[in-house]
């Protein structure tokens, strides 16, 4: 099994639109695919008007990880939400651990 930890940081104020994303990402069907995570956890720590939320997304395989990315990748309305010109959102990093 391999974890992966999303960190998405915004402002205070941004954060009701961020989570609207995380819960359009989730329960539109048109997202859902036959690799999918087995689990997700999520964490939230403010410094001052900065919020920085992560995903601890967890996959069976890298593989499974790897497929579902590229799914998600090739959807145009996947990309309108999360890498849009004027997302307000900042991906601080994307990091792979093997769960021992």
């Amino acid at each position: 099994m391999i974890k992966v930890v999303f960190t998405y940081k915004t402002k205070k104020q941004d954060l009701p639109e961020l989570m609207a994303k995380f819960a359009e990402s989730g329960s539109n069907p048109k997202f859902h695919s036959e690799v999918s995570n087995e689990k997700i956890e999520m964490f939230k720590r403010t410094e001052g008007e900065d919020v920085y939320i992560v995903l601890d997304i967890y996959y069976a395989t890298k593989e499974d990880y790897e497929t579902r990315t590229a799914f998600e990748r090739s959807l145009p309305e996947w990309n309108a939400i999360w890498f849009s010109e004027d997302n307000k959102h900042e991906e601080v990093s994307v990091q792979l651990f093997e769960v021992l």
